[in-house]
C-alpha cells in the first residue's frame, strides 16, 4: 500500500514498506544504544553551521530514542540519557528543530528532567499565560473536554474529540475516521496483511504557517492504546502549502486484544511542523481522541 496525501486535486504518495519485525531488546537498553549510536556520529560527523537540516541518519536515530523512551515503564531512569542526546544535539550535529523535537516529545530538557509526580506544571498567571492544567478543564478521559491546555509533564496541548479540530498555533487536525482491517491493498491489488490488525486514521490536516511545510506521518503521528504508543512504518512525505488542507491515512500495525482500546482510551498525538521549531507556543500538540 502507499500512503496519499490528496488536496486540490493533487496526490503525493510514498512507499509503505512491509512491517517490521518486533524487536526483543528491552527498551532502556534500546534507548541507551541509540544514544551510543548518537554519541559516535556526532563524534564523527560534521558540524553543522545555523540553517543546515539535520543528516537523514541523525534524524533516524532521534526517532530511535523518542520510541524507546515511549516504551520505557519508568521514565526518570532515562532521561539521562534523554539530556544527554540533547547535549550531543546542541554541539552542532543537529539543528535545533531536532533537539526540540527530542526535547518535546520526551518532556526533557538538557538543564532539567521531568517533573515529579503530583508536581502541577502551570499556575494561574505563570509563564503559560491563559493555559491551564488539562485537568483542572476537565480535558481529560473522563470529562472529555476539548481545548488547548498544559498536560501532567508540562507540554502544551490542543485536544479534541474524534470528528472535531484540533487547533494549534501551526496546524488544524481533524481524525475523520478509524477503520481496522487486517490488510492493506494497493489499488485492488493484494496487499500486506498485519501482525495484528491495521489502525488506520484518516486525518485532514491544516498548515497554518505562512510557509509551505512538509507533513511526516511516521516522524509526526503517534497511535496511543491503553498508555502504550504505537507508530507507522509508512513513509514519504507530503507537501502542505499555507493555508492548504490535506486528507490522508496513517497505518498502524497493533496487537488485536488492544483495538478495542479505540473506543474507550486512544489518542492520537500529532507534533508540529519541524518548519516551525519548538518553543513555546509553536511546540504544541494536537490530540486526538479516538473514541467518541
Amino acid at each position: 500500500m502507499s500512503l496519499a496525501w490528496a488536496g486540490c486535486g493533487q496526490s503525493v504518495a510514498g512507499p509503505a514498506p512491509e512491517a517490521e519485525p518486533a524487536q526483543a531488546t528491552a527498551p532502556a537498553e534500546a534507548l541507551r544504544a541509540a544514544t551510543e549510536l548518537l554519541d559516535e556520529m556526532c563524534l564523527t560527523g560534521p558540524v553543522l553551521d545555523e540553517g543546515d537540516e539535520t543528516p537523514v541518519a541523525t534524524d533516524v536515530v532521534v526517532d530511535d530514542l523518542i520510541r524507546a523512551f515511549y516504551l520505557v515503564d519508568d521514565r526518570p531512569s532515562v532521561e539521562g540519557e534523554i539530556r544527554e542526546a540533547l547535549g550531543l544535539l546542541a554541539d552542532g550535529c543537529a539543528s535545533s528543530a531536532t533537539a526540540q523535537r527530542l526535547a518535546v516529545a520526551t518532556g526533557v530538557d538538557a538543564e532539567g528532567a521531568l517533573p515529579e509526580e503530583g508536581d502541577d506544571p502551570v499556575e494561574e498567571g505563570g509563564d503559560d499565560g491563559d493555559l491551564f492544567d488539562c485537568d483542572a478543564q476537565g480535558i481529560n478521559a473522563n470529562e472529555r473536554e476539548g481545548g488547548a491546555c498544559v498536560d501532567a509533564v508540562g507540554q502544551r496541548v490542543a485536544v479534541a474529540d474524534r470528528g472535531e479540530t484540533a487547533t494549534t498555533p501551526v496546524m488544524e487536525v481533524t481524525l475523520l475516521d478509524v477503520e481496522t482491517p487486517r490488510t492493506l491493498t494497493n489499488d485492488g491489488k493484494a496487499g500486506r496483511r498485519a501482525d495484528g490488525v491495521f489502525v488506520l486514521l484518516t486525518l485532514e490536516v491544516r498548515n497554518r504557517l505562512k510557509e509551505p511545510v512538509e507533513f511526516d506521518p511516521a516522524g509526526q503521528v503517534e497511535l496511543r492504546l491503553d498508555g502504550q504508543p504505537y507508530f507507522s512504518t509508512d513513509e514519504g512525505t507530503t507537501r502542505i502549502d499555507p493555508g492548504e488542507e490535506r486528507t490522508g491515512t496513517v497505518a498502524f500495525d497493533v496487537p488485536e486484544d488492544v483495538v478495542g482500546s479505540l473506543e474507550t482510551n486512544g489518542n492520537v498525538f500529532v507534533l508540529p511542523f519541524p518548519e516551525a521549531g519548538f518553543e513555546g507556543e509553536q511546540a504544541t500538540v494536537a490530540v486526538l481522541r479516538t473514541y467518541e
